[in-house]
């Protein structure tokens, strides 16, 4: 019995050991496939795995940035605004705060923490979801070279390979280097450098501990913490920074506790290209000439021409008279169907308006004194006297929960209770441009394409041609004189009629009111825009020598080939207008205007510089006697406005016909400017809306501010210029008896040597030669006395044309 009972656990402990043995088999044939599984799944990783060698060749995207003629920053291309800067270039404050908060056992481990690894995954787990990652610095420096952002387990086992071949062949201060210079920081910032510009328009040696705090809390989450998008957040973010840097010992209490309270000082920003037209004149040059590669990766530094003072105040010139335009074309109610700028449409939550900005509006309530508004959650007032020019009552024309357009002026207080002040505002349909150049050298100081480029980009300084008028007109008085005619030489202004045999068609041309002015000089003709006088002009030195002439000063556009050339009947642009006035006011030195000075690549070497190009094109005796001219048309004639700049000024006026368009051109001694207004659909822009009316407002208004503290010059002459005294009736050398006498510059020799001995030759020759009267309608003796005994030209005039 005994054996038997042996025998059967014998059996039993046979077949459990057979058992084991099985099952030790299969768990080494599970361990061997898990190896080769592993070891293949490995092999997996690192056979695609980048080559760190890559480091050596790094050569992120880098921001091209444009600068001003004073060599300030003012636009940025790129894909990632970036600017690399040397590990010793950062703060000590900086490099702790990132260190205390991404990777406190940096300088320890190997390019993985365990510990935070394990820490990683027990947040994880009790969150239920992957909430943290526990990449160290190195690790995070893996993902955002060679890694997609993906939040899988491959990637982050690639992500610790790569970590432990960066740590094997690169130092710590390359690694943190790199690191500080690939990290995004929201707002397109790439890199610390860039950060510090972004938020505190500084460069980031100059950051202090509470900003490097700031910025080191970014890297985890940037658009959640950012302090532009969510100020408090961010607050509490640096603070977490700055407990982490104090539990490290990288800063004290005091420390601590000063950077914790300090208040943010962010960048002022409006969000607005300084000069958008201009750089983006900029931006079509450069991926013209490097390609849009280069242009938005290498890092080229432009150095430009413009003045961001002048820029500013152009800008603001053109903002204002096209609002003073469109507000004389009258107000337009905002119906259902009214397209609305959709940045004037305010969340309702808003809590707070920006000055200066501009706002869609509820009306609250309406009386004869004022309009009371709300935006969002904010509440303010419209008083009667900024909507003025309104031209119905404002109780009339509004009712409560109607929709306007307003621009926060400022803030009042009652108590406690903050209210804004609005003035009524609408977007204008007239557009306007104005170009600024140095016509010393050339530069393109400042430029303005439309009202707002935000709504439209197209540059109607450069790329719209539009028929200048009269400011067409200087260009063939400067033909004229080229080719013998003097400043005292006499038109007769009256009707005329040219025909064109062609079109068997008449054409008749008029003056500005209708009227003829009979005998005019030169002067008289440029000063008062007298469209016969320039046509007759025009005719008797021929349009070819015109449009050489054109040509030589600068103008581009095609040119038509008739008579009506002499009222700007060919459309130009407002750059290559405003560069002929460069040229007369530059003694007849023509500078092509241009806008890069020189490029450099990210190292500081010069790739490209622009020498100032300069051309003799006109006799400066000549260009002295344009620039006299238009002197007189500030002083007497169309351009008077202007005199109450106070200084010595010369320009013309440009007025098409309609309205349609409306120029002022002119010049100081040392700067051009000119503008232009209009629709940009060629209707007109409201009756008398001429270029002294809409056009040389805005010129007046660019110049004071241009001019101001700017020290008073005087157009020279030249040798070779002198100055006679002229009877305007005659264009004679003036005696004692002459009563209408002026003081006229000539070109040394081409004075008139003959006196003015009376007047009944000159107006006896004028009345039989000029209007060819016959014999029998010469006039009588006592014709001829009441003529002596008239005490002004204007009388004169009147009584021949009556």
């Amino acid at each position: 019995m005994q054996s038997y009972m042996n025998m059967t656990m014998f059996k039993k402990n046979k077949k459990k050991r057979k058992l084991k043995t099985k099952i030790i088999y299969l768990l080494f044939g599970l361990f061997v496939v898990c190896v080769f599984i592993g070891a293949g799944y490995l092999n997996y990783l690192l056979k695609d795995l980048p080559d760190i060698k890559e480091i050596d060749n790094y050569s992120p995207s880098l921001t091209t940035k444009i600068y001003s003629r004073d060599d300030r920053l003012f636009a940025q291309f790129a894909v990632e605004k970036r600017t690399l800067v040397s590990l010793s270039y950062i703060p000590e404050a900086l490099k702790s705060a990132i260190i205390a908060v991404e990777d406190s056992h940096f300088y320890e481990h190997h390019g993985i923490d365990f510990m935070g690894i394990m820490r990683a995954m027990l947040k994880n787990i009790k969150a239920g979801g992957f909430v943290e990652g526990g990449s160290t610095i190195t690790q995070q420096l893996a993902r955002v070279l060679f890694l997609n952002p993906r939040k899988t387990i491959t990637r982050k086992l690639r992500e610790a390979l790569l970590a432990l071949k960066i740590e094997n062949n690169y130092s710590k201060g390359d690694i943190l280097e790199l690191y500080l210079n690939q990290v995004y920081l929201a707002h397109g910032a790439y890199g610390v450098e860039a950060a510090a510009h972004a938020y505190f328009d500084k460069s980031v040696k100059s950051l202090n501990l509470a900003e490097c705090a700031m910025i080191a809390g970014l890297p985890k989450a940037p658009n959640n913490y950012s302090p532009i998008r969510h100020p408090e957040r961010a607050k509490k973010r640096r603070k977490h920074v700055l407990d982490r840097m104090l539990i490290e010992g990288f800063i004290n209490e005091k420390q601590h506790e000063q950077a914790i309270n300090q208040e943010f000082v962010l960048k002022e920003s409006s969000g607005k290209n300084q000069a958008p037209y201009f750089t983006e004149y900029i931006r079509r040059q450069l991926e013209q000439k490097y390609g849009s590669t280069v242009l938005y990766r290498s890092g080229r530094k432009v150095y430009t021409t413009l003045d961001l003072r002048l820029q500013n105040f152009a800008q603001d010139a053109i903002a204002w008279g096209v609002e003073e335009l469109d507000h004389r074309q009258g107000y337009r109610l905002i119906k259902e169907n009214t397209k609305i700028n959709p940045h004037f449409i305010a969340d309702k939550s808003l809590d707070e308006l920006k000055i200066n900005d501009k706002y869609l509006a509820s009306v609250e309530n309406v009386t004869s004194d004022e309009i009371f508004l709300r935006v969002g959650n904010c509440f303010g007032r419209l008083p009667k006297e900024n909507m003025n020019w309104l031209r119905s009552k404002p109780e009339v024309l509004f009712k409560t929960d109607d929709q306007i357009l307003v621009k926060v002026l400022g803030i009042e207080y009652n108590g406690e209770q903050k209210k804004y002040l609005f003035s009524l505002y609408q977007t204008p349909k007239p557009q306007g441009a104005m170009v600024v150049l140095d016509p010393a050298t050339g530069y393109i100081l400042a430029m303005v394409g439309g009202y707002d480029f935000s709504t439209s980009k197209f540059n109607r300084a450069i790329q719209a041609r539009r028929q200048p008028g009269s400011a067409f007109k200087p260009i063939i008085y400067t033909t004229s004189l080229l080719y013998g005619t003097t400043l005292a030489d006499i038109t007769l202004d009256t009707a005329v009629i040219y025909k064109d045999n062609s079109m068997d068609e008449e054409w008749k041309p008029v003056n500005y009111y209708e009227r003829f002015y009979g005998p005019t000089t030169i002067r008289d003709a440029l000063e008062h825009s007298r469209n016969v006088v320039t046509i007759k002009l025009l005719k008797k030195i021929g349009v070819k020598k015109v449009i050489k002439t054109a040509r030589a000063l600068g103008i581009k556009s095609p040119l038509v080939r008739d008579l009506s050339l002499a009222l700007g009947s060919s459309g130009v642009n407002l750059l290559e207008l405003t560069s002929v006035y460069g040229v007369f006011a530059n003694d007849g030195l023509r500078k092509p205007p241009f806008s890069i000075r020189y490029v450099t690549d990210s190292k500081g070497k010069i790739l490209e510089q622009n020498e100032k190009v300069e051309e003799r094109v006109l006799d400066e005796k000549v260009a002295y006697l344009i620039t006299s001219l238009l002197r007189g048309v500030v002083e007497h004639g169309t351009g008077r406005r202007a005199k109450q700049i106070g200084r010595e000024l010369a320009g013309k006026t440009g007025t098409t016909n309609k309205y349609i368009d409306a120029w002022f051109m002119g010049y100081s001694p040392d700067i051009v400017a000119g503008v232009w207004v209009g629709m940009d659909n060629n209707t007109s822009m409201g009756h008398a809306e001429t270029g002294s009316r809409a056009a040389s407002p805005i010129w007046i208004r660019f110049m004071k501010e241009a001019l101001m503290d700017k020290p008073i010059k005087d157009f020279v002459p030249p040798k070779g210029i002198i100055r006679a005294s002229i009877d305007i009736a005659s264009g004679l050398l003036a005696t004692d008896k002459c009563k209408n006498i002026i003081t006229e510059d000539f070109i040394n020799g081409t004075q008139p040597h003959k006196l003015c001995d009376s007047h009944r030759p000159t107006i006896d020759k004028f009345l039989k030669v000029d209007l060819d009267l016959s014999e029998e309608e010469q006039l009588n003796e006592e014709e001829l006395s009441k003529l002596e005994d008239m005490d002004s030209k204007e009388d004169y005039l009147e009584w021949v044309f009556d």
